[in-house]
């Protein structure tokens, strides 16, 4: 079989594994997801900076965490969001210093400054990035247009953790990162992420754009505080309400998890492999069961210590209560929940009526239900009513914003037949939370606005909302997630 050659980490990884011969992968069995990375090449010993080499750089780097979500979950993603089951990825989708995942494709771009070119595919943690915006999509698409700052830096931050998940499914990445640092409390290459185009941000924008030596950095001692009290925009030696920059807290609660958990056992390769796989599945049981709220961060914490009490016996629970706590998030003691009723005998009309009372939606309230399966809680739904929410204030006037209030339902094949826990309400709270996450949006450039641009040129393709006509009225909506928040001319 014709060789590939890889590179299993980032371009300028310092210290992390060097680009490798290996032959092509091949795609999890059993019926996987796919994608279709365009301009495709045969296999062959390709150059970095060549179309060829990105083709299989980034059907690599794919592939391999198609295996770790399996390693993961047991079992293959099947479909993506939208029932999608192969998913378009273009390594030369423009220029630009970023990555975007819009449902309909992942997207890679590339710049040149210096005589030098940087292309944002040839990083696996950039790629794997990507796709984890893809897999949170396809399992809860009800986050995707969610108003709150919370929402959006957890799909952030998942696809941080995704991309060291990944990264730690390879024997030479552990290896190096544990002689870099044995207890991995120290700045390494396995916890600074996309250090190449770090690099090229920094050189084009100025160092104050990214963290040192990384777009973000995993190891870090950033503490959660109110997001609404935030700048919109900051350096990023400190938070802002960004989501890309407040992000780095949940990040920092997840890599300290793993920390927690292989230093509570053997010091050794597979002991960080199995480390890392029990972080992985307390966060995947806990993204499952999750409601939609403000305070999600404080909300997945939460149900990982669900997760670990109903399905691991209580083995991490000091582990992950440490990690959040070293971040500012303070865990309750987990409590099992118990579903309330929603109508025995009822008719499903009935039944959602008596949800859309507990929602305080209107009564002909359109209920967005998604899916789920938990190990905690069996077959669930995350249902949804959304209301209309006008904004105010400059680029906004005019303006709406879909506020959710949103349940957690026990179902029963296709019945709604217990609420578990109480709903999130589309309260004056949940308006604050909404206003000021689009403030954010404004200030940070992520709102494609005619006549705005970014760093002196326009981003057309990587803004991350947009503006849409739904019932008539100017509504902001999502159109995808990028790899990095751009301003440069905050209002």
């Amino acid at each position: 079989m014709t060789p590939i050659q890889f590179i299993p980490n980032d371009p300028m990884a310092s210290g992390g594994p060097p680009m490798r011969r290996i032959a092509p992968p091949g795609y999890p069995s059993g019926g996987s997801a796919r994608f279709d990375v365009r301009p495709s090449a045969p296999a062959g010993l390709y150059a970095p900076g060549t179309p060829a080499f990105a083709f299989w750089q980034t059907q690599t780097a794919l592939i391999r965490g198609l295996r770790a979500w399996r390693g993961l979950e047991g079992s293959s993603l099947s479909r993506w969001q939208g029932n999608r089951r192969v998913l378009p990825v273009h390594t030369r989708a423009g220029d630009d210093l970023n990555a975007f995942y819009d449902r309909a494709s992942l997207q890679f771009f590339s710049h040149a400054f210096g005589g030098r070119t940087v292309h944002a595919c040839e990083s696996a943690d950039v790629v794997n990035h990507e796709q984890g915006h893809a897999l949170l999509d396809a399992i809860r698409p009800d986050f995707w247009d969610a108003p709150y700052v919370e929402v959006g830096a957890l799909h952030e931050a998942f696809g941080d953790c995704f991309a060291l998940l990944v990264a730690l499914t390879d024997a030479t990445t552990r290896r190096l990162a544990i002689a870099a640092s044995p207890d991995l409390g120290s700045h390494q290459f396995l916890e600074r992420l996309a250090e190449e185009l770090a690099d090229a941000i920094r050189r084009e924008f100025g160092a104050q754009e990214v963290e040192p030596g990384a777009l973000r950095r995993a190891l870090n001692s950033f503490r959660w505080v109110d997001p609404k009290t935030l700048p919109v925009t900051a350096p990023a030696s400190r938070l802002s309400r960004e989501v890309h920059s407040f992000s780095r807290i949940f990040t920092g609660c997840f890599y300290d998890l793993i920390r927690n958990v292989f230093n509570a056992g053997p010091h050794t390769s597979t002991g960080l492999r199995q480390a890392a796989l029990a972080a992985g599945r307390l966060l995947l049981a806990a993204i499952r069961t999750a409601p939609i709220t403000p305070r999600l961060f404080a909300a997945v914490g939460q149900r990982m210590l669900q997760a670990d009490v109903m399905t691991g016996r209580s083995a991490h629970v000091a582990q992950i209560r440490a990690a959040f706590a070293a971040h500012g998030i303070e865990l309750a003691a987990p409590a099992t929940s118990l579903a309330i009723p929603l109508g025995a005998g009822r008719t499903a009309a009935a039944v959602r009526r008596a949800l859309r009372e507990r929602l305080g939606a209107e009564p002909d309230a359109r209920l967005a239900v998604t899916l789920v399966a938990s190990e905690m809680h069996g077959s669930i739904a995350h249902v949804a009513a959304y209301r209309s929410l006008r904004l105010a204030g400059g680029a906004l006037a005019g303006l709406h914003l879909r506020v959710p209030s949103a349940a957690r339902v026990q179902t029963r094949g296709a019945a709604l037949v217990g609420l578990l826990g109480n709903p999130t309400p589309a309260d004056s709270g949940a308006e604050q939370e909404a206003r000021s996450f689009a403030r954010g949006l404004v200030g940070s450039c992520q709102l494609a606005l005619a006549g705005r641009g970014s760093r002196g040129r326009r981003h057309p393709v990587c803004a991350t909302h947009a503006i849409e006509k739904i019932d008539g009225k100017r509504t902001i909506v999502r159109r995808g997630f990028a790899e990095h928040g751009e301003c440069a001319d905050p209002m």
